[in-house]
């Protein structure tokens, strides 16, 4: 037994400590897919990565920290100088971009469309055209009731609200 604590002792003494790879500051700046995290009682650290993999993809997800969040840092490849954040006190903005569709969430509205569509003009004109809409009946043209025409207004205007 003591032979095995021994070589547990040596294995963890060559551990390096977890706060070698990881720092925490707060974002100061935020340029293209990369932040400056100012730290206390440490230089700020620059360019640091809002992906791990510093490429651009047609295919991601990106998080956008907040002015002023919290962040945790992680070196990436034992390498101080490449940092990228992997947590978050407050999220500014969140896109997904998947095989040419685009999902955007911000400011507590969401953004869905592709190269041929998109969502909330779908929706908009939908609603405009159901309250101009022109019925056909047997006694002539008719439309919606006044009731209806302001439902579809109703609606029009929460699909304003809940998109950007």
């Amino acid at each position: 037994m003591e032979k095995f604590l021994e070589v547990i002792r040596k294995e963890s003494q060559r551990a390096l400590p977890v706060n070698r790879f990881t720092s925490l500051g707060t974002v100061t700046e935020i340029t293209g897919v990369t932040c400056t995290v100012e730290r206390e009682d440490l230089p700020p650290l620059y360019d640091v990565r809002l992906n791990a993999i510093d490429k651009n993809f047609d295919d991601c997800i990106l998080i956008y920290p907040a002015i002023g969040s919290e962040v945790l840092c992680l070196v990436v490849e034992n390498e101080p100088a490449e940092t990228a954040i992997v947590k978050y006190t407050q999220i500014d903005k969140v896109l997904i971009t998947l095989s040419g569709a685009r999902f955007e969430m911000s400011s507590g509205k969401f953004e869905l469309k592709n190269q041929e569509s998109n969502l909330k003009e779908i929706l908009t004109e939908g609603f405009d055209n159901l309250k101009n809409a022109v019925i056909t009946t047997p006694s002539g043209p008719g439309q919606f009731s006044d009731i209806n025409k302001q439902k579809f207004e109703d609606l029009k205007n929460k699909t304003t609200q809940l998109f950007k």
